[in-house]
């Protein structure tokens, strides 16, 4: 069986699913019934137009031609015979209110590199070369720093809530088709909901995991206790060191 294909471009899909076509950006999620489109027809090189039965239309953008075009060719292919002409009154939307605009986005992106690119250049301008390259750099590092305590404080988030209430469960092996291994193990949690733990270093055919039964997405490879200590003490000291340094040296030309 063939995976559903999924168009892609930036933040955007479009995916041929059962009976129905789902496009999502980054506020809103257009569920359109097959039987509701009549044509789907190419609009550039990297764009369809979706007409529906009303006549409404609807774009998808792709990436590239060629997945352009084989999307075209599945959703026409997949499109049914008799077709329902009550067209847009059948398309679903939903708007995410918690979403962030792309333009919000871009212009929050946009004023941090301005106000950046400004105290290098002040830095550069006040204290010379050597330190407007210190500063340069040591952004960046702040950036990575903040970044890695930040994740490594959610993952020992994780880890407390899985001791607390964690279930431990044995995971299999997973097998491609072909007979290859391939990284993940997997796991049924109490809902008959399958899951993936990715071991990228473990070769036994079995492993055990911990889910937490509340939220089954939150699952980590069961590990020796002390080595899980080791492994986030010095993984929590590079991220400090890492993030102190930058501080220094976004800081050091002002001190």
């Amino acid at each position: 069986m063939l995976s559903p294909q999924i168009l892609t471009k930036g933040s955007d899909s479009a995916a041929l699913e059962a009976e129905r076509l789902v496009i999502t950006t980054s506020d809103r999620r257009t569920e359109i019934p097959l039987a509701a489109i009549q044509d789907v027809r190419r609009d550039g090189e990297t764009s369809l137009k979706v007409v529906l039965t009303d006549g409404a239309p609807h774009w998808i953008m792709g990436g590239n031609p060629t997945a352009t075009t084989m999307f075209q060719t599945a959703l026409t292919a997949a499109l049914p015979e008799e077709r329902d002409p009550a067209g847009s009154s059948l398309v679903t939307v939903e708007d995410d209110p918690g979403a962030v605009p792309w333009w919000s986005v871009l212009g929050w992106s946009v004023g941090f590199l301005a106000a950046y690119t400004g105290y290098v250049w002040w830095t550069t301008t006040a204290h010379g070369g050597a330190m407007g390259l210190v500063a340069l750099f040591a952004g960046f590092g702040t950036l990575f720093g903040l970044g890695s305590v930040l994740a490594t404080a959610s993952n020992l988030r994780d880890r407390w809530v899985l001791s607390r209430r964690g279930v431990t469960v044995r995971a299999t092996a997973d097998i491609y088709p072909n007979g290859k291994r391939s990284e993940y193990y997997k796991f049924t949690d109490t809902h008959g909901n399958e899951h993936f733990q990715r071991c990228p270093n473990t070769s036994t055919p079995h492993i055990h995991v911990v889910y937490d039964p509340q939220r089954p997405g939150r699952h980590v490879q069961r590990k020796w206790l002390p080595f899980v200590a080791a492994q986030y003490f010095f993984g929590a000291l590079a991220a400090l060191g890492l993030l102190a340094l930058g501080l220094w040296g976004v800081l050091a030309p002002y001190l």
